[in-house]
């Protein structure tokens, strides 16, 4: 599938290429931009909630404190009252009655949110107080199988906060459910438990306590057992945290306050004063949709952007591809045959500079088609003389040849030993035309001419050839060695009073092929050494190499460029009257001449 998607694709024109690319770049870039917009748009609308919510939590607590401290003072004001305590002993005064009596009324009858006041004791009837109705109340024994009577007898200092659940309630019969503290009365003088006291208020006053209701926004009480005192709904009063599913219905001793379901804004709060913690939720939904229109304008930006590029985009992808179509017509022309091609181009960007290019290889490969053509004419021409020139060689084998037998049938063995070692010679310097030989051949063509000067010479020249076996098959051009040779003869034994000697040497070592003539000659003196040296060492021919035998090194530097690249090394050393040797190194890796 993806090898048939890359074949089309392939295929496609330019411009549909560029279509193809242009459009999804401007499609991105606009949807990144509303995009990145729409997200900090988002985080604002969320961080301004956010500090709403805490502000909202902030004061909700701050009004449940009052009111928790509004009936922390009246169960004091009670609880410190000798007439209550006098009241609950078994020994009350007459008017004890009537006085707490009165205390109760005045302090409920100041207080907005609190209507009711049962004050339970094992020494005296209930003391009860309702503003609202007239009902019968719990009776104390069924109040101590409840819940929340045992959280106020195990926390005698601190109290309990409750509401009603269930079956069980303050006023029989009266279906407004009472948010209430309960706590023990303790007789501050001998510090018996004496009763318990419960003061409440309708869960709707409790609610109204904290603020009024806002839109989206849901403020839940809860107690410090995880009992839901109190929300703004009223709905869930009464019911266990676990069943809020903000927190993924975890157990509220659990509960990790900072973490809660993605799609809701939570605030929590706690009170120190009582312990409650107070949530401030809103749907984050609900407070994105003033965001939609950031979504819909980026959808149309995109829209728009789509409408107005298509068209603009074509027309200036067609800009681009007009003179590659041109330059694409010219070329198949070109390749039809027609050599004549030009293509005019007005452009000086980088498409001019390709249709500049075109036309100059178009005009070289023409120049290069001519010369190849006259090249090979004269290719021709040099292979008919190279055919009639052999005609010499032949003939001139062919007469040493016949000298030779007639110098041994007339006693001349030397002279003629003479004449067929310069027969051979003449025929290895020729090799029928070949200009690579091995090296076995290339010292024959040497030994040949060593045995020619020592007879020229008679015993003043002698001369030793060492070479290792493995590289007598070793293919090296023609006549490599024999300048060398001939300048060691010429230029340092020649010209010498004493005995000469020259050594030959071919060797290999660190991938190296080494070829090394020294002489026992003449030598140079320095000066001359140097700048010999240093013309050898220059690419091109300059006026030192008229030293003696300096055409022969450099003519043999060359023809090793030629045939071994760069890879080629010529050292010499010398010393007046005490020699000469030269060297000739040739990195074996890179030559393409191996043995056969």
């Amino acid at each position: 599938m993806l090898a048939r998607i890359k074949k089309v694709y392939l295929e496609l024109p330019i411009r549909l290429k560029f279509q193809l690319w242009f459009m999804p770049l401007l499609i991105v870039s606009a949807g990144s931009i509303g995009f990145i917009s729409y997200v900090t748009a988002s985080n604002q609308v969320l961080d301004k909630i956010a500090q709403a919510q805490n502000n909202i939590s902030s004061q909700t607590v701050s009004h449940l404190d009052y009111l928790a401290k509004d009936i922390y003072d009246i169960y004091s004001y009670l609880s410190l009252s000798s007439e209550l305590h006098d009241l609950l002993s078994p020994e009350a005064s007459y008017n004890s009655a009537q006085v707490v009596n009165s205390m109760i009324n005045r302090l409920l009858s100041t207080r907005q949110f609190f209507q009711s006041l049962l004050i339970f004791s094992d020494n005296h009837p209930t003391i009860k107080f309702n503003s609202l109705n007239n009902n019968e109340i719990i009776s104390y024994e069924s109040y101590k199988t409840s819940g929340i009577y045992n959280q106020t007898v195990s926390q005698v200092v601190k109290g309990a906060w409750g509401v009603e659940e269930g079956p069980m309630k303050l006023f029989i019969g009266d279906q407004r459910r009472k948010v209430f503290y309960s706590k023990v009365l303790v007789n501050p003088e001998s510090l018996k438990k004496e009763g318990l006291m419960i003061i409440g208020m309708t869960e709707e006053d409790f609610r109204k306590s904290f603020g009024p209701a806002r839109d989206n926004v849901e403020i839940i009480v809860i107690n410090e057992d995880g009992t839901i005192l109190s929300d703004s709904d009223g709905k869930w009063s009464g019911r266990a945290f676990t069943e809020l599913p903000y927190y993924n219905h975890v157990p509220f001793s659990k509960v990790d306050w900072d973490k809660n379901e993605k799609q809701w804004l939570i605030t929590h709060t706690s009170s120190t004063a009582t312990g409650w913690h107070v949530l401030v939720i809103q749907p984050k939904i609900e407070e994105l949709k003033q965001l939609n229109q950031i979504r819909w304008l980026t959808i149309g930006f995109v829209v728009m952007i789509l409408l107005i590029n298509v068209p603009l985009s074509w027309l200036l992808s067609k800009l681009f591809s007009n003179p590659l179509m041109r330059i694409l017509r010219s070329m198949r022309e070109f390749q039809a045959g027609d050599f004549q091609q030009h293509v005019e181009i007005e452009l000086r960007d980088e498409i001019g500079q390709l249709g500049k290019g075109y036309n100059i290889m178009v005009m070289r490969i023409k120049e290069l088609i001519q010369d190849v053509y006259e090249s090979e004419i004269s290719q021709k021409e040099a292979e008919l003389r190279m055919l009639q020139s052999q005609i010499n060689p032949h003939f001139l084998y062919n007469t040493l040849n016949s000298i030779t037998w007639m110098s041994y049938r007339e006693g001349a063995e030397k002279t003629a030993d003479m004449i067929q070692r310069l027969s051979e010679f003449f025929r290895f310097n020729l090799s029928q035309g070949a200009d690579v030989i091995t090296i076995e051949k290339e010292l024959m063509i040497v030994e040949n001419y060593f045995f020619l000067s020592k007879i020229r010479f008679s015993d003043k020249l002698t001369y030793s050839i060492e070479v290792e076996e493995h590289l007598r098959q070793f293919r090296v051009p023609k006549l490599l060695l024999q300048p060398l040779a001939e300048n060691a003869v010429v230029h340092g034994i020649e010209q010498m009073e004493g005995q000469g000697f020259i050594h030959l040497s071919i060797r290999e070592a660190d991938q190296q092929l080494i070829f090394e003539v020294t002489d026992n000659g003449m030598g140079m003196a320095p000066d001359t050494l140097e700048r010999l040296r240093t013309a050898v060492l220059l690419e091109k021919r300059t006026g030192s190499a008229e030293i003696e035998g300096g055409f022969a090194l450099l003519n043999m530097r060359e023809r090793l460029q030629n045939h071994f690249g760069k890879g080629i090394a010529i050292e010499i050393n010398s010393r007046l009257h005490f020699g000469t040797s030269i060297k000739l190194k040739v990195d074996m890796n890179d030559t393409p001449y191996r043995e056969e």
